[in-house]
C-alpha cells in the first residue's frame, strides 16, 4: 500500500454490511414467508447495507478533492462515475445468461422482455443488487454538482435529506396511505414509469452527501458515543420496520449508518493485507451472489442434503465465500490482474 493510509474498520464493515445483502435476497428467494429471519435481516439488518455503501464511496471519493482547489474535482468526479458506469454495464452483460434462463422458462415474447429489460436498465436495475451502481453515478454528479455551485453542506444535506425523507414515504405504503392525496397521486404517476425512489435522486444523493460531509469533518466523534448511537437508532430501526414494514428506504437507517461507519472509521492501518482482502470479497459477493442462488437451485436434484434453512444457507453461502476469496486471491497474480475491472 506504500503507506497509504487504509481504513481496515471501514473494510470490516463493507464486508459485513455485503454478507448480509447477499443474504437479505437469499432469505428473500428461499425462505418461507413466515420466517422471522424476513424481518431480523431481510428489513432490519441488511437496510444497513446501501447506506453505509454510498457514504464510505462519498468519504473516499471526496477526500481525495481538496476545497482549495475544487476545480481539479470535476475530473475525478467524471472518471469515477464513468468507471461506476462501465461497472453497472459490465455485470448486467455478465448476468444475461441468467437474464436469458429467466426468459426461456417464462411467458414473456421476446419484445415483452426487451422492453422490459430497457425500463429496469435506465430506471431500476436488470438484477436485483446492480441498481446501487446507477444510483451511485446519478447521486455523485448530483453531490459534486450542487458543492462546486457554492452550496455548502449543511445545505446539501438539507436539500437532499428533503429527497430522502419524501422518498422513504413515497416508497412505502404505510406511509403513502397517510400523505395527503396529491402525494399519493405523485406516486401513482411516478411508479409506473420509473420503478422505485431507491436512486441516486432520492436515495443516493442523501447519502452520498453525508460521505462528503464525513470526508471535510475534523473531529471525531467520541466512541462510546458513536456505539451508543449505533445500538439506540438500530433499537429504534428494529421498531420502524417492525412497526412500518419498510423493506427498502428507512428513516432510522441513516442515523445508525453514520453512527456505525463512524464507530468503524476510528479502525485505521496501513498495509494491512487481511483487510484489503475483505474489501475485494465484499465487492465480489455483493455482485456475484445471484449467480450462487441460481447455481444452487440447478444443482439442487443432485444435493445429498435435506432443503433445510440452514442447509440452503450452507450451500450457497460457502462456495459464494471461496469464490470470493479466490477471485480477490487471484486477481494480485500478473495473470489475473483483468479481474481487477470486475470490481
Amino acid at each position: 500500500m506504500n503507506g497509504k493510509k487504509q481504513y481496515c474498520g471501514l473494510d470490516l464493515l463493507k464486508f459485513v454490511m455485503a454478507v448480509l445483502v447477499a443474504a437479505r435476497h437469499m432469505i428473500q428467494v428461499f425462505y418461507p414467508a413466515e420466517s422471522r429471519w424476513r424481518l431480523i435481516i431481510g428489513s432490519w439488518l441488511s437496510n444497513l447495507a446501501v447506506p453505509v455503501f454510498f457514504m464510505i464511496a462519498g468519504f473516499l471519493l471526496f477526500r481525495k478533492i481538496p476545497d482549495t482547489d475544487k476545480k481539479s474535482g470535476w475530473p475525478v468526479v467524471g472518471r469515477y462515475a464513468w468507471r461506476i458506469v462501465k461497472l453497472y454495464l459490465l455485470w448486467c452483460v455478465i448476468y444475461w445468461p441468467i437474464d436469458i434462463f429467466n426468459w426461456y422458462h417464462g411467458t414473456a415474447t421476446i419484445m415483452e422482455t426487451l422492453k422490459a429489460y430497457v425500463h429496469s436498465f435506465f430506471f431500476s436495475s436488470t438484477i436485483a443488487q446492480l441498481w446501487y451502481l446507477p444510483a451511485l453515478a446519478v447521486a455523485v454528479l448530483i453531490v459534486w454538482t450542487g458543492y462546486r455551485a457554492g452550496f455548502r453542506i449543511w445545505m446539501l444535506l438539507i436539500l437532499t435529506g428533503v429527497l430522502f425523507v419524501f422518498g422513504c414515504i413515497c416508497d412505502n405504503w404505510y406511509f403513502t396511505e397517510r400523505a395527503p392525496m396529491k402525494i399519493q397521486e405523485f406516486v401513482w404517476w411516478y411508479a409506473p414509469k420509473f420503478v422505485t425512489m431507491r436512486n441516486g435522486l432520492f436515495y443516493g444523493s442523501f447519502y452520498l452527501a453525508l460521505g462528503l460531509w464525513f470526508s471535510r469533518k475534523t473531529w471525531r466523534m467520541p466512541v462510546l458515543f458513536s456505539l451508543g448511537g449505533s445500538v439506540v437508532f438500530l433499537a429504534l430501526m428494529y421498531k420502524e420496520v417492525s412497526t412500518c414494514f419498510n423493506t427498502n428506504m428507512v428513516f432510522t437507517a441513516a442515523p445508525a449508518a453514520v453512527c456505525l461507519t463512524e464507530f468503524f472509521m476510528g479502525f485505521t492501518g496501513t498495509g494491512a493485507r487481511f483487510f484489503v482482502t475483505l474489501r475485494e470479497m465484499s465487492e465480489w459477493v455483493y455482485f456475484s451472489h445471484f449467480y450462487f442462488f441460481y447455481f444452487f437451485s440447478w444443482t439442487v436434484k443432485w444435493n445429498p442434503l435435506p432443503l433445510t434453512k440452514q442447509n440452503i444457507t450452507l450451500c450457497i453461502f460457502v462456495p459464494m465465500l471461496l469464490f470470493a476469496l479466490l477471485v480477490s486471491v487471484l486477481s494480485h497474480w500478473e495473470s489475473g490482474k483483468w479481474l481487477r475491472k470486475c470490481i
